[in-house]
């Protein structure tokens, strides 16, 4: 478990799900991220942010639950993800990003590769958008627990059974 600070509410981001927070006082976390991509944003300047579990790289296998679920995919994911920080005040020059995950996990066969798929295609999807991922950690075969708190920007992670570090420092004023 990654753990805030006791007055902290927690928002917990299931897998393809997002959420968005801006009390200062509540963080945003997500467990168990194996192929799965996690992406954070921080706006430094609100003190606010998102994080978005993505569970794979592109919606045109399926657009018909893409529609109905959008974060499940990396593609439609993102873009939501940033249509909402958009319309919750936040620029784009404002926004941290980081991302984790993408583990190459037993049952993902050399054929699928999802995690790498994942990475792949969030890494376009950023470059396509002129934005900067300020930092990452994906791959390898463990799962990775990430807690985004939104007072300071400070994204902390835990990966397989080893003690939590500090994935991003906090931040700009």
């Amino acid at each position: 478990m990654i753990a805030g600070t006791a007055s902290q509410e927690t928002i917990v981001v299931g897998v393809g799900d997002c959420r968005f927070g801006r009390k200062p006082d509540a963080s945003l976390t997500t467990h168990a991220l194996g192929s799965c991509i996690a992406v954070m944003a921080w706006d430094w300047k609100l003190k606010q942010g998102g994080l978005l579990h993505i569970m794979l790289p592109d919606s045109t296998i399926d657009p018909v639950r893409a529609a109905a679920k959008p974060w499940v995919y990396a593609d439609t994911g993102m873009a939501a993800m940033l249509r909402e920080l958009t319309m919750r005040g936040s620029a784009k020059n404002q926004l941290r990003w980081c991302i984790a995950g993408g583990a190459g996990m037993m049952a993902d066969s050399a054929h699928f590769q999802i995690g790498k798929r994942n990475h792949l295609a969030i890494k376009k999807i950023f470059w396509r958008l002129g934005l900067f991922i300020e930092r990452e950690d994906v791959g390898g075969s463990e799962s990775r627990s990430v807690r985004l708190d939104l007072e300071t920007g400070r994204i902390s992670m835990r990966k397989g059974t080893s003690p939590s570090q500090i994935l991003l420092e906090a931040a700009m004023s």
